[in-house]
């Protein structure tokens, strides 16, 4: 692992010992050691380097082998698996987007800086609620994820797609090269990736509007695209002060040609031609500071879109350039100043300074644009335990946060939240949030040039017909500062009944004044917004224009609910004989019969590796950490996620010194008593004896049995260790390999079901008030009362299938009610896609040969070609929402081919 934690990463467990010493420390506490009905000590073991320990529970969470069912290629698609439990639904009109992102506990640059790292590289993700971002520094509206990297790892991966429509008509290809390395001291990736994606026509669909198809060959649907990036990422640690630094560039570059009908002449077609160049770099620095962390985060873009649009006239074509410049700095300094007696209090302090500026050009005016805008901002979270877990009542923590910032062209601007977290139980969690904020509008809405798309499909509500008008898009440089006022409220179980399940449930309020937002076209829009209609004097739709604008106020309510579960199917087999799986069952056992309870899978000769890794490297080297499981690393790294001298030197003495010795004598001495003839029980240690008595006080037969089995083998007698480590049980088994005969399938669950309440805006503080869940849709979206997402797989023995489906329910446009006007009215939809997977290297049983490390998948989007159904107040379906023009990809296949090496 080769970033620090930022103060999360709990205390490294010391390693596995003999009977006589003191039990294993647990989460960095000492405890005593649970013993099970079989006489086995289990203890359960630490966190992963780099979860986060906190008071809030995980919404959910996914290990190694969860993430390996996804049959995902990149930590992109993982996310993409697991977006049912990373939208945040309950914001309404806030968040619901790309969730706020932490590598090993940190904050991150950007996205680009691990997406496209192998799914194989992630050893567990966390996902925590909206509340848990203000802890690094970032604002409460997005849910946080934790990725938790392999300490060490190495893959070079490629993969080829092919994609069409089962009807066809285009197709998409793509293929991406990635190589990564994780090391003790830092990773380094590069990414190579080519997409290309054909044109369909409305001719191509059969459509056409107004009974013409003489011009349904030269209008697209979908769009011709090409697009090629290009990225680097590296992160180095330095073991000697703790700090660590990474650093990612990315190019990428995106060509699109969309179509839109025939000019004026009737003979030149009408294209939109537009290119893209974007050039990044981020780079996150962290370092302990004392008792405090601090993590500096930079991100700089350049990105340039220039975009020819053919006259109509067919005079030429003009263009509309836009240059936009972003720099964005930050610094997080997270630590734990005061000891409160329910636990830690947690500060975090947050500052940047960004900067970022936007030019835009257009042939057809004389005034080019520009706007720059610098924002200097600085905060403050503040997170106190007010009672402890485990009291009469549960724990409690109060959270605030308060924060303002500068900005060059709106002035100051303020935000602050608080909230409560109370856990019942160690099982129940509840929050509740107020949260107020100032938001200015982006510089995007605000200056992004003019852009007209000529021949656009567009249904007329006034007319009920349907139409080709102009719709124009850009930047609004008059837009104001919104103001928000939220509530959030919220509650988490961890299901008794059902193992690694967890039930959430939130609700939402949202209050908004001056929202900035980008219309559609809809009656109630050109009843609130006449002069952005153009029509001619007979009344026919010209031109619409798109560009944002300000509503006076908006209000929304939302709930919620989401399961995620993960597991195995079919009761665990037991564990295997001592020996099975290497050579038979061990000397002096009776076959059939189960041995060594949860550490029966413990293997010597990798305990001798690694004492030889210890043992044979000379005094003051680092010994090579890379050739002992990972479990067992992960204990001897520090909250930097470095090898820990101390812990090293500590190891070292355990595996080689006069201690080591003198616990091999001692264990020869009980080794001898227990297994004489009969068993000398007076001369075993008190703590062993303890573990072999039953309720009665007496000596267990049975248990004395299975110890007498499990160190009187051969195995036994060159060191039995006890099972330490691995939740649930799983131990040194775990660590080693687990019950090879444990062959269930594996499967995961994420669903989440929304049913929006409100929806209203405002025009004025007396109104009137469009209801847009009624239909009344200002900005000319449609808004469904119930929407629902799922995402669901099952893994077996190299065989995989994941399910994804989308549902919308149905809702209404209204008209205007004048005479030739008409509602429409739209069906419910639900989607279904599938996607078919086979690791050959695990079904053939392929340890080596090109069979190795190569996947192939089968995809099928949209099962059954559902398509949303549209029809007017006389039932008929209008030309403009024909279900070939509102989706003409329907049924889509797919095929994708991964080879690791």
């Amino acid at each position: 692992m080769l970033l620090a934690t930022q103060g999360t990463a709990l205390q490294a467990q010391q390693a596995a010992e003999p009977e006589e010493e003191a039990p294993v420390a647990v989460d960095g506490e000492a405890g005593s050691a649970p013993v099970s009905e079989d006489g086995d000590i289990v203890v359960f073991g630490t966190r992963l380097k780099g979860q986060l320990t906190i008071d809030d529970a995980p919404l959910a969470e996914y290990n190694e082998a969860d993430i390996a069912a996804f049959g995902a290629s990149s930590i992109a698609d993982v996310i993409a698996a697991i977006e049912p439990a990373t939208g945040s639904s309950a914001r309404g009109n806030r968040g619901g987007g790309r969730p706020v992102f932490l590598i090993n506990g940190i904050r991150v640059s950007s996205w680009r800086e691990f997406r496209s790292y192998p799914q194989e590289a992630v050893a567990k993700v966390e996902v925590f609620s909206e509340e848990v971002a203000q802890r690094f520094g970032f604002s409460p509206d997005q849910r946080v994820v934790n990725i938790v990297l392999k300490p060490n790892f190495q893959a070079l991966t490629a993969e080829v797609e092919y994609e069409q429509p089962g009807i066809g008509g285009y197709s998409y290809n793509e293929q991406e090269l990635t190589w990564l390395r994780i090391g003790e001291k830092g990773r380094l990736n590069f990414d190579v990736e080519g997409q290309d994606r054909s044109l369909l026509t409305e001719a191509d669909r059969g459509l056409s509007v107004g009974g013409n198809t003489d011009e349904a060959e030269f209008r697209s649907l979908v769009s011709d695209t090409f697009g090629l990036q290009a990225e680097a990422n590296y992160a180095r640690a330095f073991i000697d002060s703790g700090t660590s630094l990474s650093l990612n560039g990315t190019f990428a570059r995106k060509e699109s040609l969309s179509l839109d009908g025939l000019a004026t002449d009737g003979i030149s077609v009408l294209e939109r031609q537009t290119d893209t160049d974007s050039y990044s770099l981020g780079s996150t620095i962290n370092k302990p500071l004392g008792d405090w962390n601090a993590t500096f985060t930079t991100d700089a873009n350049h990105t340039r879109s220039e975009t020819d649009i053919d006259r109509f006239d067919a005079s030429g074509f003009d263009t509309a350039t836009s240059r936009t410049y972003t720099i964005a700095n930050d610094l997080t300094l997270t630590g734990y100043p005061i000891q409160l007696p329910a636990g830690d209090l947690t500060m975090t302090f947050d500052a940047g300074f960004d900067w970022k500026r936007i030019e835009s050009d257009d042939t057809r005016t004389d005034n080019p644009l520009s706007l720059t805008r610098r924002r200097v901002n600085g905060g403050v979270n503040i997170n106190a335990p007010v009672l402890r877990r485990g009291g009469p009542i549960g724990g409690l923590s109060l959270n605030f946060s308060g924060g303002v910032e500068d900005l060059s062209d709106f002035g100051t601007l303020a935000n602050w939240s608080l909230g409560a977290n109370w856990s019942p139980t160690e099982a129940l969690n509840f929050s509740a949030t107020r949260i107020w904020r100032e938001v200015a509008p982006s510089l995007t809405n605000l200056g992004s040039p003019r852009i007209e798309e000529l021949n656009q499909t567009v249904f007329d509500y006034s007319t009920g017909e349907t139409v080709l008008a102009t719709v124009i898009s850009g930047g609004n440089p008059n837009l104001v500062a919104e103001t928000q006022s939220d509530w959030s409220f919220g509650a988490n179980w961890e299901l008794p009944f059902w193992e690694n399940a967890r039930l959430q449930a939130n609700y939402g309020i949202n209050r908004s004044r001056d929202v900035t937002s980008t219309p559609s076209f809809s009656s109630a829009f050109e009843q609130a917004f006449p002069d952005r209609v153009t029509r001619d004097g007979a009344g026919e739709l010209l031109a619409i224009d798109r560009r944002p604008l300000t509503l006076y106020k908006t209000r929304s309510r939302i709930l919620s609910f989401g399961l995620n579960t993960r597991g195995q199917i079919g009761k665990a087999p037991e564990r295997p004989e001592r020996g099975e799986g290497r050579g038979g069952p061990p000397q002096g056992a009776a076959s059939g019969q189960q041995r060594g309870g949860p550490g029966g899978g413990f293997d010597p000769s990798r305990m001798e590796a690694i004492r030889k890794v210890f043992c044979e490297t000379p005094e003051g080297e680092t010994p090579d950490l890379s050739q002992i499981p990972e479990m067992f690393r992960a204990r001897l790294l520090d909250d930097a996620g470095n090898p820990d001298p101390e812990k090293i030197a500590a190891a070292r003495e355990r595996f080689c010194g006069e201690e080591a010795d003198q616990r091999s004598e001692r264990f020869a001495a009980m080794r001898t008593a227990l297994c004489a003839e009969p068993p000398k029980l007076d001369e075993l240690p008190e703590r062993m004896l303890a573990r072999l008595k039953g309720e009665d006080g007496e000596i267990d037969p049975e248990k004395l049995k299975a110890a007498r089995e499990r160190m009187c083998s051969a195995e036994g007698a060159q060191g039995q260790v006890e099972n330490r480590g691995g939740r649930r049980g799983g131990g040194m088994a775990r660590m080693f390999g687990g019950n090879p005969n444990d062959t269930r399938p594996r499967y995961f669950l994420s669903l989440n079901h929304a049913i929006a309440l409100e929806n209203e805006v405002l025009l004025s503080e007396s109104g009137p008030v469009f209801d847009q869940l009624d239909g009344f849709a200002v900005d000319g979206a449609l808004r469904s009362r119930d929407t629902t997402r799922l995402e669901g797989g099952i893994f077996w023995q190299g065989y995989g299938m994941r399910l994804s489906g989308n549902y919308a329910g149905e809702g209404v446009i209204r008209g205007s009610g004048q005479p030739g006007s008409t509602d429409l009215f739209f069906g419910d939809l639900a989607t279904f896609d599938i996607r078919l997977f086979a690791d050959l290297g695990e079904v053939t049983k392929s340890e080596d040969g090109w069979l190795e490390g190569l996947r192939v998948a089968v995809r099928v989007d949209n099962v059954f070609d559902a398509r949303r159904t549209v029809v007017d107040g006389n039932g008929d379906v209008p030309e403009a929402f024909e279900p070939f023009r509102i989706d003409p990809t329907g049924r889509y296949l797919g095929i994708d081919v991964r080879k690791a090496f």
